[in-house]
């Protein structure tokens, strides 16, 4: 029979960490059909003495969005009424998002004021940064606000990054002036 640690202790998958007749098993654990309780994942082996449930708990969690996470994404599509986007991470998370990466911004979540047309503001291969306002069943973003909007926007014509003139993005390159709905940190961000 395992002695269970009274502190918590790491484990890897495969690990036996307690009897069935002892202990549920819970989440990031398993039981087989010998009735003993194993690792699942590797992290921190938590036993609830009270409940007499056993869990472990991983050291490196998938990210999984929720509403009012802060996410980067690369613009992939963009309509009159709708933007589509693939999410790149969670902010300051170097992790891929393992939940939907898919997400859209309705035209009237792009900025706070009145926008007739999402092309005005917004235009395929931007990168922008969101806010999450809905998770499930599909992941719905806004950019409204001074922080939120396109983050790094390239010509159209050359492709080359544009640089902030104004309230405006320019082209060196092309002599091309775009508008955007741009981030208070407009190309000096970090993911």
């Amino acid at each position: 029979m395992i002695q269970l640690p009274k502190t918590e202790k790491q484990v890897l998958p495969g690990d036996e960490v307690a009897q069935a007749e002892e202990y549920i098993a819970g989440e990031g654990t398993y039981e087989d059909k010998d009735g003993r309780v194993y690792s699942s994942a590797m992290g921190i082996l938590e036993v609830d003495q009270n409940e007499k449930i056993v869990k472990v708990v991983p050291n490196n969690p998938p990210i999984v969005l929720v509403e009012g996470d802060t996410v980067i994404a690369n613009v992939t599509d963009v309509k009159p009424a709708m933007v589509i986007c693939m999410i790149v991470s969670q902010e300051k998370k170097r992790r891929a998002v393992s939940s939907e990466n898919l997400a859209a911004i309705h035209v009237s979540k792009i900025a706070s004021s009145y926008v007739e047309d999402a092309r005005d503001l917004v235009r395929p291969g931007d990168l922008i940064r969101g806010s999450v306002i809905q998770a499930l069943p599909s992941v719905q973003l806004t950019t409204s606000g001074p922080h939120f909007g396109v983050l790094r926007a390239l010509c159209p014509s050359c492709r080359e990054p544009l640089d902030m003139k104004g309230e405006k993005l320019y082209c060196e390159r092309c002599e091309r002036t775009e508008t955007r709905k741009i981030t208070d940190d407009y190309r000096d961000f970090e993911i």
